[in-house]
């Protein structure tokens, strides 16, 4: 099967190691593969032109049923409810609502068969939003996840997955809608997850207002007893829906959403600060803005779209205007849109690629282990490192693979190259001064930039720069650009 969508977020493959995907057609592929399996390929050109048009490719498998009259009959999946679901997951991942277009080939054979209808095109931002590269082998044991989860499990997940889809197609023709749409994104993963969860009644703050009423009770006779049949009656008819909410956003965001900024939608100073100590409450003021608009049409503030186009009209100004000072508010839509997408991520993530947490725990304890050589290196040494750093960092950006720095340049002895060597930071061709160096790989690079630069200056995040961990070790395959990380 072939079937085609629109991108207007440039989407790339980041499997592939080349310095410039645009000379090797390494942008090309979002998602390599065979055809069979789920494949994402980008069919418009230029490739970095928006809005990209690309074609997903898989096998859509059919049974045939033979019944006792010797008449059969094929049954198979939806072949369009398979490629809109690959969509919208696609586009949790990305961060961008893709727009489906249609079939356009089936057992070999050319068709044109338009989609339903369609969704708006998201084209007014306030800025441009980054190429974004897929991380095509987690992505991959997330789909293969799906397998082998319940259908329970996968439905729900789904189900996140459009709600998510919807709300970022809609945001810009209705902005309180697409708000409530990450909400119930974020109800129905927290419904399936905590299914069957209680929380104990004092924990409850709608039933605050009623220990006087209890403590009325417990002076009569045989009160405690009917303080406790009551209190059982009150907890079976609550479905604990914001506090899953809630707890679902707590459980599974990222360290990394307090550490990196928002590389779509960057913190804006106007709005008061959202930190560990007033989130809980915010997420509680989310909540209650939900209910508002769903049960009474009351509209969520005119600021929650601020940022997300260039110019805004004058309510939206005038709006913010009242949030100063306050500790407390329903945030921007750009800003529980990341919550929501991290969330979601980590989600699938922990629910069906179990292998991707085991490497990402791995990773953690190598990255520790090296931070703790980095804090024990002699001074000298460690400023030598910095400066290679340092020296590496001027290429990013650039259609350059891996830079080797003179040893002359940054070392002040061929001890320090030794010593860095040996420590696993960085490949050497020659221990001397009239050698080169280099950071070891794009691991290195991502600890000993955050080590000099810190978390959120580290310009060594997701690089593209210097080779995979291993590369060294790895196979080219000679029918695809410069190399494929495997």
């Amino acid at each position: 099967m072939e079937y085609h969508f629109l991108t207007w977020r440039e989407l790339y493959d980041n499997s592939i190691i080349t310095v410039d995907r645009y000379s090797s057609d390494a942008a090309e592929w979002v998602l390599r593969g065979d055809r069979h399996f789920y494949t994402v390929r980008v069919i418009s050109r230029p490739y970095y032109t928006l809005p990209q048009e690309l074609c997903l490719f898989f096998d859509c498998f059919t049974e045939t049923k033979v019944f006792s009259e010797g008449t059969a009959t094929n049954f198979g999946l939806p072949i369009k409810e398979v490629a809109f679901e690959f969509i919208t997951l696609l586009s949790v991942i990305a961060r961008e609502p893709l727009m489906p277009l249609g079939l356009r080939r089936t057992n070999d054979r050319p068709i044109d068969d338009r989609y339903d209808y369609a969704t708006p095109r998201r084209s007014i931002r306030s800025s441009p939003p980054p190429p974004f590269a897929v991380n095509s082998s987690e992505l991959v044991s997330i789909l293969k996840g799906f397998a082998s989860a319940s259908d329970t499990t996968a439905q729900s997940a789904l189900a996140a997955a459009k709600f998510y889809h919807a709300a970022l197609s809609l945001v810009n023709f209705d902005p309180s809608s697409a708000y409530v749409l990450l909400v119930s994104a974020m109800e129905c993963l927290a419904g399936h997850h905590y299914q069957g969860k209680t929380f104990s009644f004092e924990t409850i703050e709608k039933f605050q207002g009623l220990h006087a009423v209890l403590d009325e009770i417990a002076k009569c006779a045989d009160g405690v007893s009917l303080i406790n049949k009551l209190k059982t009656e009150l907890m079976r008819a609550e479905y604990f829906l914001r506090q899953k909410f809630i707890l679902l956003i707590t459980d599974h965001l990222p360290e990394e959403f307090w550490e990196i900024p928002d590389e779509l939608h960057p913190y804006s100073p106007v709005f008061p600060a959202i930190s560990r100590d007033n989130f809980v409450q915010c997420l509680k003021d989310v909540y209650t803005a939900r209910s508002k608009y769903v049960h009474t049409g009351s509209p969520f503030p005119a600021y929650i779209e601020f940022g997300l186009r260039q110019r805004h009209k004058g309510d939206v100004v005038f709006s913010i205007q009242e949030l100063r000072d306050k500790k407390r508010y329903v945030p921007p839509f750009s800003w529980f849109e990341r919550v929501v997408h991290l969330v979601l991520t980590e989600y699938l993530r922990r629910t069906f690629a179990p292998d991707v947490i085991q490497a990402r725990k791995v990773m953690l304890a190598e990255k520790e282990h090296l931070v703790e050589i980095l804090r024990k290196l002699p001074d000298r040494i460690r400023e030598d490192l910095e400066s290679l750093t340092r020296w590496t960092a001027q290429f990013l950006g650039y259609s350059v693979g891996n830079p080797h720095a003179p040893n002359k340049e940054w070392a002040r002895d061929a001890e320090t190259v030794r010593t860095l060597r040996e420590a696993g930071l960085i490949g050497s061709e020659d221990d001397e001064l009239d050698g080169s160096s280099w950071l070891r790989s794009r691991d290195i690079g991502e600890i000993v930039g955050e080590f000099f630069f810190g978390v959120e200056e580290n310009p060594f995040r997701g690089n593209e720069l210097l080779s995979p961990r291993d590369w060294d070790d790895m196979s080219s395959d000679p029918g695809r650009p410069d190399g494929v990380a495997d």
